[in-house]
């Protein structure tokens, strides 16, 4: 089988600037690109637009959750096809550390919630921070505005001003609207940029369908953010096949959850879709999952992940509402 390169070059038709860039003095700020065509690929994952801060915790305080951040190892890259990346782990740094090394006469008016500086160093313009949500999505919270090379350890020197990032949650509602053409806020349910939620049309067609390497068996795969609180990934398990011949493999997969416990989601990450998975038996305690695959003589590698959710915690919160009301009208009639 001829694999299809893992680089995905489009051509730009349009280019559009943020107004606070182009109207009010911002020294840095996003740009949105419009694509001839749309991008699609068969193993590359969309990364989401953030439903919420990832970079406060509950508590309203700056996280100290790492992130991870994919930058290019050149400083200008040339080939694409043998272009190397690389991911790293970062930390937020105190705001005020943001601000220490900025020369006043070079100041931007942009507001520093939209700001954001990390650890690290020799970031490039553009490289992107995500997040790994508790149900598999990618979220996109930052991009770097690039920053001071790496220092020489050979050298002592007075540490470079750290990195700065530009948070893309409060500019959710400008993407948004520029794409749709109808103003949204940051949004948990209904996702168009990213994992699509199926919510109004034929369930049972886009509910069973594949994003990137990834087969979405279920209604509640596409869930993140509020929706999703729920869920819980109970099993995973990789899979690994090397054949000696050319092979053609039916595999028949039966999960059962813990007592109390429905199924809801069933997703199977397989690269370059060599199968087209099937499940049966949703909602309940114990589902069904079929994976024929085509016909392959090396090694492969696919994964099964299930997800559920705990049954008693709906039925305990709707007895509860269940009492209240009546010893409310209770109390009503008594008086």
């Amino acid at each position: 089988m001829q694999c299809e390169p893992a680089v995905l070059l489009m051509p730009i038709a349009d280019v559009l600037l943020h107004p606070e860039y182009k109207h009010f003095g911002v020294r840095s700020s996003i740009a949105l690109l419009k694509t001839m065509t749309a991008v699609k690929s068969s193993y590359m994952v969309p990364v989401c637009l953030p439903f919420k801060n990832f970079l406060v915790d509950k508590n309203g305080r700056q996280t100290k959750d790492k992130m991870y951040h994919i930058d290019f190892t050149s400083d200008v890259p040339r080939d694409f096809m043998e272009e190397e990346k690389e991911v790293s782990r970062i930390s937020l740094l105190p705001r005020e550390l943001c601000y220490l090394y900025d020369n006043p006469i070079n100041g931007s008016s942009k507001g520093k919630e939209r700001m954001a500086c990390t650890t690290g160093c020799g970031f490039y313009s553009g490289s992107p921070s995500i997040v790994h949500e508790h149900t598999g999505h990618w979220s996109v919270v930052a991009l770097s505005e690039g920053g001071s090379p790496c220092p020489d350890p050979l050298r002592s020197r007075r540490p470079p001003a750290p990195p700065h990032h530009i948070l893309l949650h409060p500019y959710v509602p400008w993407i948004t609207a520029a794409i749709t053409g109808k103003a949204m806020g940051a949004f948990s349910k209904d996702d168009p940029f990213g994992f699509t939620m199926p919510r109004a049309s034929d369930q049972e067609q886009l509910s069973h369908s594949w994003v990137g390497h990834w087969w979405m068996g279920g209604i509640r795969c596409y869930d993140r953010g509020e929706a999703a609180e729920d869920m819980f990934r109970f099993y995973h398990e990789v899979f690994s096949i090397k054949p000696s011949t050319p092979t053609y493999l039916t595999y028949n997969l039966d999960i059962n959850a813990a007592r109390d416990t429905l199924i809801i989601c069933v997703k199977v990450g397989m690269p370059y879709h060599l199968g087209n998975p099937i499940v049966w038996q949703l909602d309940t305690p114990a589902a069904m999952v079929k994976i024929p695959m085509i016909t392959f003589q090396n090694m492969y590698r696919f994964q099964v992940e299930a997800w559920a959710y705990n049954s008693t915690i709906s039925d305990s919160s709707s007895s509860y509402e269940s009492v209240s009301s009546e010893s409310y009208s209770d109390d009503q009639s008594t008086l």
